[in-house]
């Protein structure tokens, strides 16, 4: 430890980065886990503000061996990818508490990167790049601590100085540098907490999850159609007498890129799609697309091509739901049923029909008996139980939300012998006036139902009759609905957004977010070729990436050739330099000294002069001598410490 001056000021540091990425994992990671790791954390400022002596080896591995039984414990084998990110807090935060050497703070300088790069996993918005950017810039400070007699502040100074001479090279390279596609891609961890599943089971919920974490935001090239917005993104076609799912034989389907028959497009628009770890995407109606990680499928449903740790923008195009005829065995298909269960929901199903003159007269018939037999809308429904739930549901309860009225109403149609299957997806979207677009949150999941009427695929929404409110912009924008919704909902901006002020920061920050997202996040291989097409021509356009790399492996041969080549030392005797640089400060902070004064003496009247600078100004004195008249080697550890004394002077106020 004797090898640095700024032990303490690094430890802190150190310290105060891994207490910061630990509130940021706070919401990725068990708490009780996470909660361990900060506690090591504030053992580390507690012994290095009391001065006191780190854990000997034994105590730290076998607090290092529960450490990692409890991670494995409460993470868990499934995901690989935040097991990997926890080793590496815990190893780094082990490594901090017992650090001695300078060797041992190297180490966990390297390590550091490594974590605040792994935030980016998680999350990329704008408020996560600023805080690991101002980390990185406070580890990169450390990093000049371990090896200089500087201050924090200084060095700190310095990191952001770098950092901001590199920004302008780091947007050059952006913009011109070719976007590669990865050699190998890293699966993306569990991140969304979705509100859809592939299975639909809403009479053992209690009470909706009305997380409002972004799910995709969407971009119209033209006006935007007439709402209600229904946002596919799965299909149930089985149900087996508690929930709806789907099949295996769906799924076989969802995987399979089939020839999109050509359709009268509609509609077309940008949908911005949060990272998550499914692979369903959304869109309306029959929806295809030309991105070429996106996979459109028969059912008119979107599905990326391979999980990514990232936002992903896809063009859509949609087309009224398929016209195409069903065949004896697709009828025979969306019309089975569990017959054993639900056995007054059959009778009346059978009852219904007989009334009907049609399928037609059948739907509407349905809708009326939602409308007009006292169903409610609730987001905290009564726990449903047993083998005969949706008997529950329609004679006894009759309070519930989507997926209650869409998996009634899609058995009533079964029972009744015409082809249906639910749809989860999103309904609705908040607008955001000053930008012109749409965003869904998870809170906006919703089912319903598609019923086949007339050699159509048709939506059939009971929620229409039982909440129609719920069908024009989001729920969050329900007024009805808004104390039960309010108080279901994650704590969160959207939470408060009944004070003006604090909603008109919310929809700022979106803003703000929105624009990051699109044209940082958003940057992909398509927009640069388009940006250089538009400043250069379509003509030759790959000779611009080219120029760049050459002109980048240029620039950087010529800087490691200029750093390496040979310099003639003997020109100036040791410290002449060092010892002009500090007459041309005192120059500049007026400080006049008489011509004939010696090296010494001048060192001494700058000291005089400059109070505030007197003891560095001695040390750089006391270090000329030493190499000038003691004649001892000008080292690299003695060049080093010029060069910060003369820094330190220059700082001094």
């Amino acid at each position: 430890m004797a090898d640095m001056l700024n032990i303490r000021a690094i430890n802190l540091a150190m310290s105060f980065i891994y207490a910061c990425l630990f509130a940021f994992y706070l919401a990725h990671m068990p708490v009780f886990f996470v909660g361990v790791l900060a506690l090591l954390c504030v053992w580390n400022f507690y012994l290095t503000l009391t001065n006191k002596a780190k854990p000997n080896g034994w105590l730290a591995n076998i607090l290092a061996g529960f450490a990692l039984i409890l991670m494995i414990y409460t993470l868990g084998m499934g995901d690989t990818v935040i097991l990997f990110v926890a080793m590496l807090l815990l190893s780094s935060i082990f490594k901090l508490l017992q650090a001695k050497t300078k060797k041992h703070y190297h180490v966990i300088v390297t390590l550091t990167f490594f974590s605040i790069s792994s935030a980016y996993l998680f999350n990329q918005s704008i408020l996560t790049t600023l805080s690991m950017s101002a980390l990185f810039l406070l580890n990169f400070a450390v990093l000049s601590l371990i090896e200089s007699k500087h201050s924090l502040k200084l060095a700190s100074k310095q990191s952001a100085k770098l950092l901001f001479i590199a920004l302008p090279l780091a947007v050059f390279l952006l913009l011109f540098l070719p976007k590669m596609p990865a050699f190998w891609q890293l699966p993306g961890p569990k991140l969304a907490k979705t509100g859809l599943s592939e299975q639909v089971d809403p009479f053992d919920i209690a009470k909706l999850s009305n997380s409002d974490e972004l799910v995709f935001r969407v971009r119209f090239d033209s006006p935007p159609p007439v709402s209600p917005y229904y946002w596919r993104a799965l299909v149930h076609d089985t149900f087996d007498g508690n929930a709806w799912k789907t099949s295996d034989l769906l799924k076989f389907n969802n995987k399979t890129t089939e020839p999109i028959k050509q359709l009268s497009v509609t509609n077309s628009y940008t949908i911005i799609a949060e990272p998550a770890n499914q692979k369903w995407l959304y869109g309306l109606n029959y929806a295809t697309s030309n991105n070429k990680y996106v996979d459109s499928n028969a059912l008119g449903l979107l599905r990326k091509k391979q999980y990514q740790a990232k936002s992903l923008q896809y063009q859509v195009s949609n087309s009224p739901l398929s016209t195409e005829q069903l065949s004896d065995w697709q009828i025979n298909y969306y019309t089975r049923l569990n017959n054993k269960t639900n056995s007054q929901a059959q009778q009346l199903a059978n009852t219904l029909k007989e009334r009907s003159r049609s399928d037609k007269d059948f739907y509407d018939t349905l809708l009326n008996y939602f409308a007009t037999k006292g169903f409610s809308y609730t987001l905290t429904p009564d726990l449903m139980t047993g083998n005969n739930t949706i008997d529950q549901f329609l004679f006894e309860k009759q309070r519930g939300f989507c997926g209650h009225y869409a998996s009634a109403a899609a058995y009533m149609f079964r029972a009744a012998g015409i082809p249906a299957r639910l749809v989860s997806g999103y309904l609705g979207a908040e607008k955001n006036q000053a930008n012109n677009y749409l965003s869904v949150r998870q809170y906006d999941a919703h089912a319903w139902v598609e019923v086949y009427i007339n050699d159509q695929w048709q939506i059939f929404d009971a929620t229409a009759v039982v909440a129609p409110e719920r069908l024009n912009g989001s729920l969050s924008q329900n007024e009805e609905l808004n104390d039960e919704f309010k108080s279901n909902l994650d704590f969160g901006l959207v939470s408060l957004s009944n004070f003006a002020a604090i909603n008109w920061l919310r929809l700022k920050l979106e803003t703000l977010d929105y624009q990051w997202t699109s044209w940082v996040l958003g940057f992909d291989e398509e927009k640069q070729s388009n940006f250089l097409k538009s400043l250069f021509g379509s003509k030759n356009i790959w000779l611009v990436p080219l120029g760049v790399v050459l002109f980048l492996i240029t620039s950087f041969s010529a800087y490691f050739i200029y750093l390496n080549w040979p310099r003639n030392n003997t020109k100036q005797p040791p410290l002449v330099n060092e010892l002009e640089s500090l007459n041309k400060w005192a120059k500049k902070m007026n400080i006049a000294a008489p011509v004939h004064y010696s090296p010494n003496q001048l060192l001494a009247h700058y000291a005089q002069q400059k109070p505030q600078a007197a003891q560095h100004l001695n040390e750089f004195s006391q270090l000329f001598n030493q190499v000038r008249y003691a004649k001892k080697p000008f080292t690299k550890d003695r060049k080093t410490q010029a060069k910060d004394l003369i820094k330190l002077i220059k700082s001094s106020k």
